[in-house]
């Protein structure tokens, strides 16, 4: 009799390896034929730490080929939901789940069979777009242009206002690493992060995109930002954490350690850039500067710390009080992505409605259309991301302890946006 309960437990250890073997050998075949679609397109993978041997044993296929992978790996997926039982298995099969269904959007995307933008935030990003009210646009212009000094057109003289608050290119540098420094300070006091993390900071041109994380694994993030267009004293604190700290180096960081490394769990060691992990790695990069600063820390440190390095003055707490309401604009170019995408306007009118719209100047309206023509509906995951991260986090903590707590939970075991919103 003392051993009555060794073969229940023996039975629960020989069914929990068989399944988890299952699901190890799934995430292999995931990895590879995510690395096979970025092939056919180089900004597809974003990022891979996994094993080297099996990027090396991945080789150019064509599109009919991997739509077949992708055929047979559903149906050996559906096999495994219908087996799998142990919790953190169950989770497991879920996450690839819903990133294997926007492979296959994903694939007919590169055969040319596009979506319209609302159906492309469902199949890749996991993502139904909530409806979206232009009055509701309108109303925050006429807030904006009350704030706003002087006569005439809002947009010119929006940017006329913030014309004092552009940090010269040769002040850029400075700027930013102190930006980089403080946000990683405070988030070191809430996070612990592995010894030997770190980034580099490159300055580039001839992007769409004003600053970029390149994860490239062993705790090391090379973090690009675009000099192309002038940036505002503002985005400075905003690109240090949403590239940095808390946002994407951490992030990436996070799932390296404790999911790749601590529990084995591959299917994390790679980032399929137009997939659902991108509505919480956006959402929850956008949201990093709130956790790191309240608005009148943000305020206080521009003031007292970047706006002397940039050799700025001006009316900052009246530029923060018109920015909260700009920022809010994110939403309108989301419709403005989505009008382009579904061919109900042209390049020229979205530059135009971003000018008029969304207060953006010209070149920079060029530019941001260019990166809507490449992106689609890829957009959505800073603001509406952002928003459901915010809810996310807010709603299960009173204090800003437990709001770190949960943001670190969040990123260190991440939720999909069905999950989430």
């Amino acid at each position: 009799m003392p051993h009555s309960d060794t073969k229940p437990n023996s039975d629960a250890l020989h069914s929990y390896q068989a399944q988890k073997s299952s699901i190890d050998s799934f995430a292999e075949r995931y990895i590879k034929l995510v690395l096979a679609v970025g092939q056919h397109d180089c900004y597809y993978v974003d990022a891979y730490y996994g094993p080297e041997q099996w990027q090396q044993e991945v080789f150019w296929q064509p599109l009919d080929a991997l739509i077949n992978q992708h055929q047979q790996g559903s149906e050996v997926l559906e096999a495994l939901n219908n087996t799998i039982s142990h919790s953190d298995l169950i989770q497991r099969c879920r996450f690839m789940q819903t990133q294997w269904q926007s492979i296959g959007a994903y694939l007919d995307f590169l055969q040319g069979k596009t979506r319209r933008f609302s159906q492309e935030a469902v199949d890749l990003y996991d993502c139904k777009l909530p409806e979206y009210c232009l009055s509701q646009h309108r109303q925050l212009l006429d807030e904006i242009d009350v704030l706003v000094p002087g006569e005439g057109n809002l947009s010119e003289r929006f940017n006329q206002f913030k014309a004092q608050f552009i940090v010269p290119k040769d002040k850029a540098a400075e700027v930013f690493s102190a930006a980089v420094a403080v946000a990683r300070e405070i988030t070191k006091k809430h996070i612990d992060l592995p010894e030997g993390e770190s980034f580099e900071i490159e300055y580039v041109n001839d992007q769409v995109w004003t600053a970029y994380n390149w994860y490239k694994g062993n705790c090391y993030s090379l973090i690009q930002l675009n000099q192309d267009q002038p940036l505002g004293i503002e985005r400075y604190l905003e690109l240090a954490s949403h590239e940095g700290y808390p946002g994407h180096h951490v992030f990436n960081v996070l799932q390296e350690q404790k999911l790749v490394k601590a529990k084995q769990w591959l299917e994390y060691a790679i980032y399929p850039l137009y997939s659902p992990i991108s509505f919480l790695s956006e959402g929850s990069a956008n949201y990093a500067l709130s956790m790191i600063m309240s608005d009148d820390e943000v305020l206080a440190f521009e003031r007292d710390v970047l706006i002397p390095l940039a050799g700025l003055s001006g009316d900052l707490a009246l530029f923060h009080r018109i920015l909260k309401l700009v920022k809010r604009l994110g939403h309108y170019e989301n419709y403005i992505s989505q009008c382009l995408t579904d061919k109900q306007i042209d390049a020229q009118t979205a530059e135009k409605m971003l000018i008029d719209g969304a207060l953006y100047p010209p070149a920079r309206a060029k530019q941001r259309v260019q990166f809507y023509a490449r992106n689609r509906a890829y957009v959505i995951n800073y603001t509406i991301g952002e928003d459901a991260v915010a809810a996310w986090v807010e709603s299960k903590a009173d204090t800003q302890t437990q709001k770190w707590t949960h943001f670190e939970n969040l990123l260190s075991r991440p939720l999909n946006a069905s999950e989430i919103r």
